[in-house]
């Protein structure tokens, strides 16, 4: 099948490759770049809070744990190992080992916010505090661990983006798929990154049975086991390795698939394989938060974006629920945040879904 194929103008592709070779990126406003920021690759972090001491033993590049998992992801021949977008040098240098909750390649905390950070979190806050009527923003408790950018307010708990992001998703999953209200029900979060939303799920959800979380990156399968356990929700959040997975979550069964922001970060191929996977398993519900709004695109090693809506079609997924993360226009048009939820249920589901009918 044809895929739709976006690229950027060749000058405007050329510029920016150029400015990514001296560390720089370009600004744009309206249609054309008008200015140049320096781009720090290295990301920031919160130095507030000192790493725990037992966590900073663990939390080191030359960790045995982590040295084997390099050796064995590398090693893996599989089309759902990663594109250029996570295996290029800059990315890995985005985020900091002890500091993984920082402003990184996992959370744009801070960058995608820009201007005035504290204020455009405080309306994220505040929206998000309108719907909050489980109580969860006192619930789930943010503590700034890690590297992680916190912003206090008198009329709010600690907040973060890793906290308003988390209670957001669960929210519209509820909305969608009856997630607060559900019992014995397995997720399988695909790309969980450090394990952001497995934690918070496993405190705010009483009839979770179980999180399975996976990731092609082994930085990532390292940290969210070891963020997890930190946590004291390893007893529910389970991380599986990737040449282990299939065969482990098959058994598990899962009810609902995740994947926030990782679809767009993976070459065509990955994402095919994934979805296909996911289909193999039955999954019957599959949550997409995009990078690009609404619209479902690959990141291609030579930067071109396709699209995979067709891919989630021929498997059998259908739109079920598709809103902004931030249904207020008002609050949306001010905090810049414009990514977009979109559940997907797949036809012929044995019956472990919702009974959610495609839109």
């Amino acid at each position: 099948m044809k895929q739709a194929v976006h690229r950027q103008p060749l000058l405007l592709s050329s510029a920016r490759h150029v400015l990514r070779s001296l560390g720089l990126t370009a600004v744009r406003t309206s249609s054309s770049i008008t200015s140049y920021r320096l781009r720090r690759w290295a990301g920031t972090h919160n130095p507030a809070q000192p790493v725990p001491v037992e966590m900073a033993r663990v939390l080191v590049d030359d960790n045995e744990e982590l040295t084997d998992l390099r050796r064995r992801y590398q090693a893996l021949v599989s089309p759902l190992r990663p594109g250029r977008f996570w295996r290029h040098n800059t990315r890995q240098r985005d985020f900091n080992l002890r500091y993984f909750r920082g402003d990184n390649a996992y959370v744009w905390q801070l960058r995608q916010l820009g201007e005035n950070p504290r204020l455009k979190t405080y309306l994220y806050a505040r929206y998000v505090a309108a719907m909050d009527e489980r109580g969860l923003l006192g619930r789930l408790a943010e503590d700034g661990a890690f590297g992680c950018w916190t912003f206090g307010y008198r009329s709010l708990p600690l907040v973060s983006r890793d906290l308003l992001d988390s209670v957001n998703e669960i929210y519209f999953l509820d909305r969608h798929w009856g997630l607060l209200s559900r019992e014995g029900y397995t997720v399988l979060d695909v790309g969980a990154g450090y394990g952001r939303l497995a934690h918070r799920m496993v405190e705010a959800c009483p009839g979770l049975h179980r999180y399975l979380c996976v990731d092609a990156i082994a930085e990532s399968t390292f940290l969210s086991r070891q963020y997890l356990r930190f946590r004291g929700v390893d007893d529910k959040a389970v991380v599986l390795d990737l040449d282990e997975w299939e065969e482990k979550a098959a058994a598990a069964r899962p009810d609902l698939a995740v994947n926030v922001h990782s679809f767009s970060e993976m070459p065509m191929s990955a994402i095919t394989a994934w979805i296909g996977r996911l289909a193999r398993l039955e999954v019957p519900a599959l949550l997409i938060v995009p990078n690009e709004g609404a619209d479902l695109l690959s990141h291609e090693d030579d930067y071109a974006r396709l699209d995979f809506s067709p891919v989630l079609a021929e498997h059998g997924y259908s739109l079920a629920a598709s809103e902004p993360i931030i249904r207020d226009d008002d609050v949306r048009e001010l905090t810049g945040l414009r990514d977009h939820f979109l559940l997907f249920v797949r036809s012929g589901a044995d019956g472990r879904g919702t009974g959610l009918s495609p839109t």
